[in-house]
């Protein structure tokens, strides 16, 4: 709900209130947000009550020696006018910076939002939108702030529009979404970071006097720092902040000479030129911000909730995932249509729905460093092309799926042999090399139309019903004229071309993947359901990789692959069923040479398989939260309706511990009656070396217990001792070094 009454604007939604004043001198100034206020005459008890002096601080005029730009709570902030901390806009005109005072022109509420930007949030009919005019008469420019509040979920987008109502050219270096000023308070900042094959792992910042920046030069979101961040303080209050785009993002966290927080949100300023021309406008993407008086997982939960049901679109917004198998760890290049349909007998008999082929299957393509950019079926490898092996694979009963890298060319193709223009390159030297493969321009509108008619070839041609989009580059070279726009312009492009193609194969399932995570954002899942995680399929890195992920980001749009031990990244030894139950907290897949498999793990396949299809609600549209035990043991908790999916995981085997593990549900309800179940798994005892009484195979304990939310909530469950080195015992539990177990919980 919004409201106003003057001076205020009041953005309420079900636990929350976002309140901003026109000042005296016409400043559009932050009051506070946090907790709901029910009514609005105590608004004005909120108000800093009086302001003093600060030294030798600039004021803004001699009739207010008391308002200081460098120390308001702004909604706005530009540089040069006495406000030295991080601004929100900057202007440059004719060689010169402008120093645009924006104040109060005028408002607007109305139902819904507007369709700003490529890559926008959706709305309902309970989406409201305030939009707030400012301008500046001696820099003819004026900008729309805008203010759209979710009031069932707590969450509220904001975005910035900036127009020239000037007569010449005017640069724009800096455009953030958001700018919030928080006035005190001891906070941490938490951020999501790594590089290839360990994206997300959670970062704490204690933010003192100075700037923390977080943020992306790669051309994309990227690995190294996802635009995901938490604020924190030592009440347990918590903020929530995402941006809606897949490019180059900078989220800075600023602590003033006088305590004050300010955060800012929105494109890097990093290479980023825009020339506006007159009469034109320029539209940031939407900042989603949340709050919650119940520290960050409640405000995770708020992002979850919100990506489902405003991010995710389209026909698969609500389905079911399928669990796939994925022949590329399997096989890697090394594989022929033979090859291909022994694995997907296997997946029919491991209970799995999709068969995804991956990299090599188009003409020239043995290795990576040829033919990105052709895009034809090799009939060699695959007699009859996809139609053949679609059709065999098909009639087996999986659905079908393929992998494709359309934003990159091979220097070894027929595409760069014609096309060597569409490169991105400066035309002075030759474009740096990574993976033998370099970036197709997609601000060209004939490189879209050239990608979009050969991958409509290639998606009707079979049936079809899952498409991996990779990308295994970052982007470098930005071209003249104007590189300046370039980056932002390409991802323009992508989301053109993404809209493009969507649209027209809407059956089908994309998954977005980029080397892994490395642009796994909320621009990108509007217009794909789901995102490879991480190149990295190891159990234990996938600990952190998962947590720091689903932070953010719902379990259905984050996909992860139960694949071989030793792991191809770490080389690494685990069993299959901790595998499983770390990859089950997503959409699920396999990738590993299944006919390799022991008799025993193709039987765990099978009861994993059926285990996640019986709980596939739960875990693809559940809530997610965790509980650190300790630095070895940890919970993880997925939560929908009354039944929650709780894995207890572990890193080492402690010997002789002399205690017994618990199961803790914190957010359980005191007055309510749990059953509680552990998943039965197969255990091949023969990994735990000659102990008298054990067989070659064996079952996990039978666990059955009901208990009080009270027990689960302030106690903890005993779920028995683990095995310690003194001889075998029915009550023992065996999960030994990266193990894990998971139990089914149902509110009675």
């Amino acid at each position: 709900m919004i409201r106003f009454t003057a001076p205020y604007f009041h953005l309420s939604t079900a636990g929350t209130s976002y309140v901003m004043k026109i000042s005296e001198q016409g400043f559009l100034e932050h009051v506070c947000y946090g907790v709901g206020i029910e009514n609005d005459e105590h608004i004005p008890l909120l108000e800093e009550s009086g302001r003093i002096r600060l030294g030798t601080v600039p004021y803004t005029d001699e009739q207010h020696q008391t308002v200081f730009p460098d120390n308001i709570l702004a909604e706005i902030a530009s540089a040069g006018r006495g406000d030295f901390r991080s601004s929100s806009i900057e202007l440059w005109k004719d060689g010169s910076m402008l120093l645009p005072e924006f104040l109060y022109e005028s408002f607007r509420i109305f139902e819904g939002k507007s369709a700003s930007f490529p890559a926008s949030a959706l709305a309902d009919r309970t989406v409201s939108t305030l939009e707030i005019t400012l301008s500046d008469a001696a820099c003819s420019i004026a900008v729309i702030l805008r203010y759209t509040v979710y009031e069932e979920d707590d969450v509220i987008l904001r975005s910035m529009r900036i127009e020239n109502r000037a007569g010449g050219k005017v640069e724009i270096r800096r455009s953030s979404s958001l700018l919030l000023d928080i006035p005190f308070g001891d906070y941490t900042l938490y951020s999501y970071d790594g590089a290839w094959a360990r994206e997300r792992h959670e970062t704490a910042h204690v933010l003192k006097s100075g700037m923390t920046v977080i943020d992306s030069k790669l051309g994309i979101s990227g690995n190294e720092h996802n635009p995901l961040v938490f604020l924190e303080n030592t009440r347990g209050e918590a903020y929530g902040f995402n941006l809606i785009y897949s490019g180059n993002h900078m989220e800075t966290a600023e602590v003033s000479p006088f305590g004050r927080i300010r955060v800012t949100a929105g494109m890097n300023v990093y290479a980023f030129q825009w020339n506006l021309g007159p009469a034109e406008a320029f539209e940031t993407p939407e900042a989603v911000m949340t709050y919650s008086p119940s520290g960050r997982q409640c405000a995770s939960a708020n992002f979850q909730n919100f990506v489902r049901k405003f991010i995710i679109r389209g026909r698969w917004k609500d389905k079911e995932r399928p669990v796939l198998v994925n022949n590329w760890e399997a096989t890697y290049f090394d594989f022929t249509g033979e090859k291909l349909l022994r694995l997907a007998d296997e997946a029919v008999s491991g209970g799995i729905e999709l068969f995804v082929l991956d990299d090599g299957w188009f003409r020239g393509r043995r290795d990576d460093t040829s033919s990105l950019g052709d895009w034809e079926p090799d009939e060699d490898r695959l007699p009859g092309g996809l139609k053949a092996l679609a059709d065999k694979i098909t009639a087996k009963g999986l659905m079908f799926g393929l992998w494709v890298e359309p934003e990159m060319i091979s220097r070894n193709s027929l595409l760069f042999s014609r096309h060597p223009e569409w490169v991105v390159r400066r035309k002075e030297r030759e474009p740096l090399v990574c993976r033998h493969q370099y970036v197709l321009d997609l601000t060209k509108k004939e490189v879209r139309d050239y990608l979009f008619e050969k991958l409509s070839a290639v998606f009707s041609s079979c049936s079809l019903s899952y498409v991996k989009w990779d990308m295994n580059r970052t982007i470098t070279d930005y071209p003249d004229p104007d590189n300046g726009e370039f980056l932002h312009r390409y991802i323009l492009g992508l989301y053109s071309l993404l809209d493009r193609i969507t649209s027209a194969f809407p059956d089908i399932l994309f998954e977005g993947c980029a080397s892994g995570g490395n642009r796994f954002d909320l621009g990108l899942l509007c217009f794909m359901p789901q995102i490879w995680t991480s190149d990295n399929t190891d159990l234990h890195d996938r600990i952190a990789i998962q947590e720091g992920t689903l932070m953010g980001y719902p379990s259905s749009a984050m996909t992860a692959h139960v694949s071989a031990s030793p792991s191809h990244q770490c080389l690494r030894h685990s069993r299959i069923e901790s595998r499983f139950n770390i990859a089950a907290f997503s959409s699920l897949g396999y990738e590993l040479d299944l006919s390799m498999l022991c008799n025993e793990d193709r039987m765990a396949v099978k009861r994993q398989t059926a285990f996640y299809k019986a709980h596939r609600c739960t875990l693809q549209k559940g809530v997610f939260s965790k509980l650190v035990i300790s630095s070895n043991q940890r919970f993880w908790y997925m939560t929908y309706g009354k039944e929650t999916i709780a894995a207890q995981i572990q890193t080492l085997n402690e010997c002789h511990s002399g205690r017994e593990d618990r199961l803790f549900m914190p957010f359980a309800k005191d007055e309510c009656m749990y059953e509680v179940e552990a998943r039965r798994e197969i255990i091949p005892l023969c990994e735990y070396g000659t102990i008298s009484g054990v067989h070659e195979c064996g079952e996990s304990e039978r666990f059955f217990a009901l208990v009080s939310g009270r027990i689960l909530k302030h106690y903890g469950l005993p779920l028995g001792p683990q095995f310690t080195g003194n001889g075998m015992s029915p009550s023992f539990r065996l999960l030994g070094d990266f193990g894990s177990r998971l139990y089914v919980i149902r509110e009675v």
